[in-house]
């Protein structure tokens, strides 16, 4: 019995001594942390300085001007890497519509968004033009787009890359005369793919992207176009495959409650993308005499 006594003593006494010596040890390691933190000295300063530089290193490049060419430039690049994202990618959950026949000149895929900022569509349309007449069209949208009231290009800058960057102010009707209508000020960019496609991508010019203020409006208020567009494909054999994105965030709290569904549905939105197809359509069909082709609504060109 006291020889076990004996050999537990002794591991007690190691014991203790182990602990002893963590307890020193932990003090050393505390003191040596509030020496450092408290430490004042030049040294102690310039190595803490140098420390925290390198786990949080500053931003080497200042805050890009957006009123500058280079600034819109990179405006103009970030919305056409988002557009292209929503035009061919999953950037936004999308959800098909069904009822669309595909065919030549028409909308052969329609998509609607679904639970994202705004509203947006997508349709993907197959037309009897090369891309650049289809670009062309596309583009003055007050000759095809039956809800445009007004549409100015305020400036046109081009690009090192052949590309060119508008600032455009358009107006827009409103479903009702019991709301009010709306107006977009964006910054519109022409440019094209490596694989030869063209692209027509814009988005609102706000506070948070920066770049020139657009002219005041009192009557209208001002909606956003978030990053939307065209992106336009050339076919074998000639023609274009054309990508459509509208995304739009039309601002709909300040609408009365009843009429918000205007402002808030896809399905709207998407009924409207026939119109660019339709526009390509007409001005194909203006190189034969006897054709007689109408818009659905806006200005209407007489045919001879």
């Amino acid at each position: 019995m006291n020889k076990l006594l004996m050999e537990e003593n002794d591991r007690l006494q190691k014991q203790v001594s182990h602990l002893v010596y963590e307890n020193g040890y932990m003090r050393q390691q505390i003191h040596t942390v509030s020496t450092t933190t408290t430490d004042t000295s030049c040294d102690s300063v310039v190595i803490s300085g140098q420390q925290q530089h390198h786990q949080n290193p500053t931003p080497q490049h200042p805050q890009r001007d957006a009123n500058s060419p280079a600034g819109l430039l990179a405006i103009a690049e970030e919305a056409l890497a988002e557009f292209l994202g929503k035009a061919t990618g999953t950037a936004v959950d999308w959800v098909q519509m069904i009822g669309m026949k595909p065919g030549p000149d028409s909308i052969g895929i329609v998509a609607v968004s679904r639970n994202c900022s705004g509203v947006a569509a997508r349709a993907c349309g197959l037309v009897s033009l090369e891309p650049t007449k289809v670009a062309e069209i596309l583009k003055d949208r007050l000759s095809w787009f039956r809800d445009c009231r007004c549409h100015d290009v305020a400036s046109s800058i081009p690009t090192g890359n052949g590309g060119t960057i508008e600032l455009v102010y358009m107006q827009i009707y409103a479903p009702t005369t019991l709301a009010s209508a709306r107006d977009f000020w964006t910054l519109r960019y022409i440019t094209s793919l490596d694989d030869g496609s063209l692209v027509i991508c814009e988005r609102s010019l706000t506070p948070t992207t920066g770049g020139p203020t657009g002219p005041p409006a009192t009557c209208f208020v001002r909606a956003e176009m978030l990053p939307s567009g065209y992106l336009i494909r050339p076919c074998e054999g000639g023609g274009s495959i054309i990508h459509i994105v509208d995304h739009v965030d039309f601002d709909s709290c300040s609408v009365p409650e009843v009429l918000r569904p205007l402002y808030e549905s896809s399905k709207i939105l998407a009924q409207k993308m026939d119109n660019g197809c339709i526009a390509c359509t007409y001005v194909k069909s203006l190189k034969k005499p006897t054709a007689r082709y109408s818009l659905s609504g806006g200005r209407q060109p007489v045919c001879p």
